[in-house]
Order: structure tokens, then C-alpha cells, then sequence
């Protein structure tokens, strides 16, 4: 056997194993009642998955805010040794320039002979670089030291001698190094000239004489660079240590840089959040991050109890809904069973009451149908032979009202058709010709058939109608039709066109002595079918336009008793049945010029 053949036999087993386990479990649940039910899906699908679901959100809030707590001080330490690093860099950059200088190498080197000359040589040196230099970096203040005996303290310089006792130049002296980083606090005796100070300090020897010791200390912004690290520190306490002293630090117990730096031992009382170790131009400092707030559980303490509600809300609104839902259909349906065993007793009474417009309601309002069919079929059963013989006699009379309705009009086209024939016989052509078209306008009159026609056979109806009007008006009246042989196909009610051909000769040229011109014709535009029957007769007034136009658009079978334009209302009860209810009568007219009259159909609606 093949892994497939193996993997099919194991599907096959567990399809089986899985459709057993289903049917017991769907005979069991057909033995439970329905609000056993529902409580089993109140449990297993509402309140289970509602109390785990917030308590995965709940844990999911408090660890995003826990990663979020730590991702922010990391952050803010980094962002810390930063502002340290591109302070110190700043200023390091600087002592490059200075280093390679060779203006100032050659200052510091010079033998003077007089203060004369030293003087000079320093306005020189001093006003076209140093302080140009200071004034671009985060310095407060630039110094020259060398051991030339022949220059003068003051200003930017001094000689070495003057500072053999000053702590960070002991300090310099032992690095041993070429660029040296320090903090130290200045305690000068005067109070005002107190402060803490970092400075960078390094040797100028790159160029000139190597037997004269020159070195640059650049002394930075003590203020600035703790403004920066401020900025830095968010609603966070940072401190910044090297060796045992706090150099920098957002505490709002240190009060003034103008006091001594504060020991790291006041950081042992404090909970430290982040410790950042970083080295920055052979300094070791060390960054710690305090008093950090994350206000999650705040947040949490604060909405406990609402969180209870919604939980609460949660177990609650489910629960009573599903108790309203249970009650609906649980009480229906024993309904429905007591009267059900009514029927079994022969008992066929009606459900009454309003019980729903639901599936339940809907097997309610059956159950009533069924009561009455029942009661029907019983007395049908009882009547079902006399009620033949009455609809083989109520057949019987409406074949003969048939037959009688069909002799009269007959026989008046017969009599016309006479009419017709002698009419030829004495060489009246004109006369049969009319006797004709009247026949034909009766005959479709009184037809039975199809009331949907092509234009072309409404048209050929109207040209019999028309031709009828021209013998009784001479050549007084006359007529344009003016219709492409592309809309013959199109299918309208008939005598429709008629119907308001008719209208513009009797209401519109009857006018003694002058009967006008009538204009037929098609087009479509904009997707609709236009058909036009315009009159250049009397005209209406605006008020009586509106009216009609009203009257004919809004058209319906009780209006046919109450109104004169009889035969146009018809007209347009049928036009909207056939054509569709988007079919628009439109009247313009105007006093002693005319009537037209637009028929607006729906092109879509003409294929149909």
C-alpha cells in the first residue's frame, strides 16, 4: 500500500470516526428542549469566548504597554549618550582645527622681545580664529597654556606655571594622553566664578617647536549640554555619572550647577529602569534612567469598574436576549401544538392574534390556511355537482352573448361593403374611397384581438381617419406625416395615434372657415422615442395646459367617469400599460397658434 493510498484510508477513518461522533451528538441535542439549547449556545458561544477574548486583549494591553515602557527608556538613554557624544564631538572638532593651526603653533612658539610685539601677535592670532571658532560650537570658553616665558598671562593664554596646582591639569599630566575629557567643579573663591565644568584638553604638538609644551582646554557649555539632556529625558529622572559623580542630571533636587556634583550614591535610592554604559573619547559614562511612568495601570485601576460593566454587559444583554429569543419561538410552537391536537379531534378553530411576521408566524398563518381549506374541501364536496351545472349553464350564455355581440357588427360592414360596391358601380370613386377607410376604422373598432400593433398599421389606420376628414373639410384641411420607415417596427396600442389625431381636429381646427394643418412625426433623441401630433388650431390657455398635461400623466380607470377627455385618457391608461409607467404625455400650446402634443416613450421599454 503507497503513502497515498495510506493517507486516503486514514482520511477515510476519521471522516467516519467524525460523522458517528456528529450523529450521537445531534440525537442527544434532539432530545434536549429548546432553551436547553439555547443555554448550551449561551455558554459555549457567548459567554466563554467573551470572558477569554477580554482577558487576551486585557494581557495584550498590559504586555504592548510593558515593551512600549521599555522600548521608551532604551530610547531615551540612547538619546542621552547622543547629546553627550555630539557635545564632546563638537568640541573635539574644534581642538582639531587649533591642533593643525599653524598660525597658532607659530604664536605660541614665538620668542618675544617686547610686550609690544607679543601683544600684537596676539590680536592677531585671537581675533581672525578664536573666537570665530568658539562662537560655531557648543564652548563657553577657549584657553591657550604654553611654557614660553616670554608671553604674557591674560585674555586666552596663560603660561603653565599659573596652573601647576589646578586639579584637572594634574589630572591631564597623568592621562598621559594627547586629548583628555574631564569634569571637575571650579571652587574659585569668588562665588560668582563657582561652577562645574567639562572640559576637553588637548596637546598642540602636530606643528612647531617640540621642546615647548603647548596644550588648548576648551571649557563647553555646562548649561546647554544639560538643557539638551533635559529635553532628552521626556517626564523620565536621568542621571549621567562618570566615576563616582553625577555630571549631569534632570533631578529637581539638583538646584544650581553652581554647587559641587552630587555623589552616585543618591542614585542607590533611587529604582533604576535603564542602565546605559557608553565610552565617548576615552571617557567611561554611565547613563541611568528613573521614574518612568506607565500609565497602563493607572489606566487599568482607574476603568476597573467600567471594565466590569462591560464585561457584565457582555454576560448580561446576550443572556437576556437569548431568553427573549427562546420565549419567542418555544412559546409559539406549543401553541400551535394544543391546537393541532384540536385538529386531531376534528376541531378546526383559527389561531388568533397577531404571533409574528417570522417563519413561525409564517407556519402560524399556514396552519390557519390549512383549517380553512379543510373546511372548504368538506362543504365543496357537498356543493361541488350543483356548482357544476351552473358554470356548464353560465358557459352556455356567455358562447351565445358572443355570438349575438359579433352579428351587429357584421352586418354593418356588410351594409357599408354594399354601399361600396354601388358607389363603384355609378363611378363614385371618391365616395367609395371613404365608405372604405370608415370601414376599416369600424372593423378595428370592433376587432377581437391584439391590442399591440406596429406603427406602421397605426399609421395606415390614422392615414384612413385623415383621408375622412379631408372629404368632410375640402381643401380647406390638410395633413403631413412625417415618420421613418426604420420606426415601422415599433410596437404601440392601437388606435392611440388616432385617438389624438382625433383630438386635434375636433377641439383644435374646428373653426369656421379655416381648418388648419395637422403634423405627424417620429424621432428619438436622449434614448426615448418621441412621437409629435401637432395642430395649428385655436390653442389652450397655460392654466388649462398644466391641467390636461396633469390629468393625462396621472391617468387611471376611475378618472375614465369623470372627465370629457374620454377617448385621450384612454389613450394613456393604455399607452403606460404597455409601454411601461416612465411613458410621458407633454402638451405646449399656445392661444390662437396651436397644440402640440408629445408622446415620450422610453426606447428600452419599446423592444420589450
Amino acid at each position: 500500500m503507497g503513502i497515498k493510498d495510506r493517507l486516503s484510508h486514514i482520511t477515510f477513518k476519521m471522516t467516519n470516526f467524525f460523522k458517528k461522533d456528529y450523529e450521537k451528538l445531534l440525537a442527544a441535542l434532539n432530545n434536549k428542549k429548546i432553551k436547553t439549547k439555547i443555554t448550551y449556545v449561551y455558554i459555549l458561544c457567548v459567554l466563554v469566548p467573551t470572558v477569554v477574548t477580554n482577558a487576551i486583549i486585557i494581557g495584550n494591553i498590559i504586555r504592548l504597554s510593558s515593551n512600549e515602557q521599555k522600548e521608551n527608556i532604551t530610547n531615551i538613554s540612547e538619546s542621552v549618550a547622543h547629546d553627550i557624544s555630539k557635545s564632546l564631538e563638537s568640541a573635539v572638532y574644534v581642538t582639531v582645527d587649533l591642533y593643525a593651526s599653524n598660525s597658532i603653533c607659530n604664536f605660541l612658539d614665538k620668542k618675544y622681545k617686547t610686550q609690544a610685539d607679543y601683544y600684537q601677535a596676539y590680536r592677531k592670532v585671537f581675533d581672525n580664529y578664536v573666537f570665530y571658532a568658539s562662537s560655531k560650537h557648543l564652548i563657553s570658553y577657549i584657553t591657550f597654556y604654553s611654557n614660553n616665558p616670554t608671553m604674557i598671562n591674560g585674555g586666552k593664554y596663560y603660561r603653565t606655571d599659573t596652573i601647576a596646582d589646578m586639579e584637572w591639569y594634574s589630572k591631564f599630566l597623568e592621562s598621559n594622553s594627547d586629548l583628555f575629557v574631564y569634569a571637575y567643579y571650579y571652587d574659585s573663591s569668588y562665588i560668582n566664578h563657582r561652577s562645574r565644568m567639562i572640559s576637553v584638553i588637548r596637546k598642540l604638538n602636530f606643528l612647531g617647536l617640540k621642546d615647548v609644551e603647548k596644550i588648548v582646554k576648551l571649557d563647553l557649555n555646562y548649561d546647554q549640554i544639560n538643557e539638551a539632556i533635559n529635553s532628552s529625558a521626556f517626564d523620565t529622572t536621568v542621571y549621567v555619572c562618570h566615576d563616582d559623580k553625577i555630571i549631569f542630571t534632570n533631578d529637581v533636587n539638583d538646584k544650581s550647577s553652581k554647587q559641587d556634583f552630587q555623589d552616585v550614591s543618591v542614585i542607590n535610592q533611587k529604582k533604576v529602569q535603564a542602565h546605559k554604559t557608553f565610552l565617548s573619547y576615552g571617557v567611561s559614562w554611565d547613563i541611568y534612567v528613573t521614574g518612568y511612568k506607565s500609565n497602563y495601570k493607572e489606566v487599568l485601576h482607574k476603568n476597573l469598574l467600567s471594565i466590569g460593566l462591560l464585561l457584565l454587559a457582555d454576560a448580561l444583554i446576550p443572556a437576556f436576549m437569548l431568553m427573549l429569543f427562546s420565549n419567542s419561538i418555544t412559546k409559539r410552537i406549543l401553541l400551535l401544538g394544543r391546537y393541532l391536537e384540536k385538529v386531531k379531534g376534528e376541531t378546526f378553530e383559527q389561531i388568533t392574534g397577531n404571533e409574528g411576521r417570522d417563519e413561525i408566524g409564517e407556519l402560524l398563518e399556514n396552519y390557519n390556511l390549512m383549517t380553512l381549506r379543510m373546511k372548504d374541501l368538506i362543504e365543496y364536496e357537498l356543493k361541488s355537482k350543483l356548482e357544476q351545472q351552473e358554470l356548464i349553464l353560465a358557459r352556455q350564455q356567455a358562447e351565445l352573448l358572443a355570438l349575438y355581440s359579433q352579428i351587429n357588427p357584421h352586418f354593418i360592414f356588410n351594409v357599408l361593403e354594399s354601399i361600396r360596391m354601388h358607389s363603384i358601380l355609378k363611378e363614385e370613386d371618391e365616395t367609395s374611397r371613404m365608405i372604405e377607410s370608415l370601414a376599416k376604422l369600424m372593423r378595428k373598432s370592433a376587432e377581437w384581438g391584439t391590442d399591440y400593433i406596429t406603427l406602421q398599421q397605426e399609421i395606415g389606420f390614422m392615414k384612413d381617419y385623415l383621408e375622412l376628414q379631408k372629404y368632410r373639410y375640402g381643401e380647406a384641411f390638410c395633413y403631413k406625416i412625417k415618420i421613418g420607415e426604420e420606426f415601422n417596427s415599433y410596437k404601440i396600442p392601437s388606435l392611440v395615434l388616432v385617438t389624438f389625431v382625433e383630438n386635434s381636429c375636433v377641439h383644435g381646427l374646428n373653426r369656421a372657415g379655416h381648418y388648419g394643418t395637422i403634423f405627424i412625426s417620429a424621432y428619438v433623441k436622449d434614448d426615448y422615442f418621441f412621437l409629435e401630433i401637432e395642430d395649428t388650431g385655436i390653442g389652450m390657455q397655460e392654466d388649462k395646459v398644466q391641467s390636461l398635461e396633469k390629468q393625462l400623466n396621472e391617468a387611471s380607470i376611475d378618472e375614465l367617469q369623470k372627465t370629457d377627455a374620454l377617448g385621450m385618457l384612454n389613450a394613456c391608461i393604455r399607452l403606460k400599460k404597455f409601454c411601461g409607467e416612465r411613458t410621458k404625455i407633454i402638451i405646449e400650446s399656445e392661444p390662437q397658434a396651436g397644440t402640440c402634443i408629445i408622446i415620450k416613450i422610453p426606447i428600452e421599454d419599446m423592444n420589450k
